[in-house]
């Protein structure tokens, strides 16, 4: 495949007092990243762009405004024909301690620059990065050891790792304008049709948003209190229940019989033992008191449960067992297994198609056969989700 190019720039600034004037809230880390057989051809194409919209300067994010953004669409636009591809990391300062050692400069640049080379060095193969100088020399050099001490795997590969000034270097001026770019969207400081366009814009040249520190959100939200009654919840499920008999007929077969005999059970314990949780057990004590011989936990959950739940009968589970729901907080319990369970997987899958989109510089999508158009669109819809919901 050759070598693999990326040149790194920065926006923001250190400072983790946010409260300070002209600290940013924010501290985003770009990469522009190339394969060797475009290299030539993103400089040339680049420092066009740049002589056109900049005249005799850098291509620099912070000559435009918030009130530019007409201009600054302009040019996303014509940045994004660059046969390139652009890999961030985002960090929310004010969620990193401020009493730790991220407080200092040089740690701060190296740790959360170090996030975004440790994932490139890993993932693309004979990477050569340049980045924007930080510091005198002595920092220079300092950081230039601690990268290939740290994330180089091969001693013996010349300039794996340098620094270099922007205006020396047209590719880390794009990298400076769409790190810049970013955080006006992160930072809030552009109108939401605004942000909008931003996103659409790079959302193609981008292999990955790495947000550190990393969020951990509910992804099931409240429940309105006003449109659902927790008796309406177990009355839906009980109806459903019914509805799943009633088509069995008087005649099922073996798996049907199995259903039968644990929606039956369910709904015992649930109308007249108690609220509580039933485990995979007690189901499999049931169904053998029941003749059913050894059913394994395996087969409840693939040809009981699951089959049940394929049928549109409402059963809640947790990690203490299943249930019929009684109220809301039932279904939000189920809710939650469930989505601690989908939207981790979902996130795995992203995280290995980006690997191998990393890796390739954006030439092997592992999710562009037709079997899986499926599957492209969960995660399209749950990047979607995410953009939708607020930044800060």
């Amino acid at each position: 495949m050759g070598r693999t190019f990326a040149f790194v720039d920065e926006s923001g600034n250190h400072d983790l007092d946010t409260t300070k004037s002209g600290s940013s809230g924010y501290f985003v880390v770009c990469s522009v990243i190339v394969g060797e057989k475009y290299l030539q051809q993103a400089a040339e194409l680049a420092e066009s762009i740049r002589a056109r919209n900049f005249q005799t300067g850098e291509i620099k994010s912070s000559n435009l405004k918030p009130k530019d953004s007409d201009r600054r669409k302009r040019i996303l636009l014509e940045l994004t024909e660059l046969p390139v591809k652009l890999f961030f990391t985002v960090v929310d300062k004010s969620r990193v301690h401020s009493d730790g050692g991220l407080r200092f400069k040089q740690p701060f640049i190296k740790y959360v620059n170090g996030l975004l080379y440790q994932r490139l060095f890993n993932h693309c193969e004979n990477l050569h990065m340049t980045v924007d100088e930080h510091g005198g020399p002595e920092f220079q050099a300092g950081l230039k050891a601690y990268v290939e001490a740290r994330y180089v795997d091969d001693l013996f590969r010349e300039e794996a790792f340098q620094t270099k000034s922007s205006k020396d270097e047209v590719l880390i001026q794009v990298a400076d304008f769409f790190a810049g770019s970013i955080a006006q969207v992160y930072e809030g400081k552009a109108p939401d049709d605004v942000v909008g366009a931003y996103k659409t814009i790079l959302r193609e040249s981008t292999l990955g948003v790495l947000e550190w520190p990393p969020k951990y959100q509910s992804l099931v939200p409240a429940m309105d209190a006003t449109a659902y009654a927790d008796y309406r919840v177990h009355q839906a499920a009980i109806k459903q229940a019914d509805r799943f008999t009633d088509k069995m007929g008087p005649h099922p077969d073996e798996d049907q019989r199995l259903q039968l005999c644990i929606l039956d059970y369910l709904r015992f314990r649930s109308e007249f033992v108690s609220d509580d949780y039933v485990s995979t057990a007690e189901i499999v004590d049931h169904l053998n008191d029941r003749g059913f011989g050894d059913v394994g936990e395996q087969r409840i959950r693939s040809s009981g449960i699951a089959k049940l739940r394929d049928a549109e009968v409402i059963i809640a589970s947790c990690q203490k067992g299943y249930k019929f729901p009684k109220t809301r907080a039932d279904i939000n319990d189920f809710l939650e297994l469930a989505a601690s369970q989908i939207v981790p997987l979902l996130d795995r899958v992203k995280k290995a198609r980006g690997v191998y989109l990393l890796s390739s510089v954006g030439e092997y999508d592992v999710l562009a056969g037709d079997e899986f158009a499926q599957l492209r669109m969960l995660l399209s819809s749950l990047d979607a989700l995410r953009d939708s919901e607020p930044l800060a």
